[in-house]
């Protein structure tokens, strides 16, 4: 499953994705409740590291892949949308390996 560059991206995709949900519709729900004010802090510090760690993943691909510009700018917006990476995903890449694997 991880034998390429771009299946490792898309695993980073997916955990930078469910990161931001996290942070979004639990850590600050709790903050707010006074339930666990310090889960923001926790979900938080995540969530920049795994951003961080997208951010340098994409701009390697854009490099190496020969990516258009368009993808890496477009991932980087979605990336701001909850449940944004989980959407690119099914309709990009998995339509990239579905056509990748018919011409194989």
């Amino acid at each position: 499953m991880l034998h390429s560059t771009l299946s490792r991206f898309r695993l980073l995709l997916w955990l930078q994705g469910l990161s931001y949900v996290l942070l979004l519709f639990v850590a600050f729900p709790l903050r707010e409740s006074g339930i666990m004010p310090q889960a923001v802090t926790w979900f938080g510090n995540i969530y920049g590291f795994l951003f961080l760690m997208y951010l340098l993943f994409m701009v390697s691909l854009y490099t190496t892949q020969k990516w258009r510009l368009r993808r890496p700018i477009a991932l980087f917006f979605v990336s701001f949308i909850p449940l944004g990476n989980f959407i690119y995903d099914l309709l990009v890449f998995r339509k990239l390996d579905r056509s990748r694997s018919n011409k194989a």
